[in-house]
């Protein structure tokens, strides 16, 4: 889902003039930049979570994988998920005054960053971070996601769910 960052920052490509032939182009057009800029972020979206969809509709019916009773919470995780990453993207690429690949390679590195101390590369990892610096965990949208989906298949209740849902959506904004 964070993936979808990569797309921000193409996104804001698109709209600087300074960064691309096309997005002179569309500075030229009258229309606001504005609404041109969300309507790439809205697009950009739409097409992350689309593919998330249809990565677990294929893990789902094809592979067999069981994701139980609560698809619509995995699927409103994941949409608030390409969210965050939409938005991470382009604020990167805002910020950061280089070439796209520059601010592409910054924004994989944050994202492998965040991936690697959530402990989707080594396990211990996700409990030595909640354990040492629990603010870090709590800032990370890798670890939201995944604590996210744990809560999902671990708890009963949703409140550990909802509290990963709403920091990642405070995040985004």
């Amino acid at each position: 889902c964070l993936m979808s960052a990569s797309m921000g920052v193409f996104d804001v490509i698109n709209i600087q003039a300074n960064q691309s032939d096309n997005a002179a182009r569309v500075n030229v057009a009258p229309v606001h930049k504005l609404k041109i800029f969300i309507g790439y972020v809205i697009s950009s979206v739409l097409f992350s979570f689309l593919s998330v969809a249809l990565v677990l509709l294929y893990t789902s019916k094809v592979l067999g994988v069981d994701y139980g009773d609560r698809i619509g919470y995995i699927l409103l995780l994941c949409f608030v998920s390409c969210v965050t990453g939409e938005l991470l993207g382009t604020m990167v690429s805002a910020l950061v005054k280089k070439s796209e690949g520059i601010k592409n390679a910054i924004v994989l590195s944050v994202i492998m960053g965040g991936c690697f101390l959530a402990g989707m590369m080594i396990l211990e990892m996700k409990y030595l971070v909640q354990e040492k610096l629990p603010v870090v965990a709590y800032l990370n949208p890798s670890n939201l996601i995944t604590d996210g989906l744990y809560a999902l298949y671990y708890y009963e209740g949703l409140e550990r769910y909802f509290l990963n849902l709403g920091i990642l959506t405070v995040l985004s904004l």
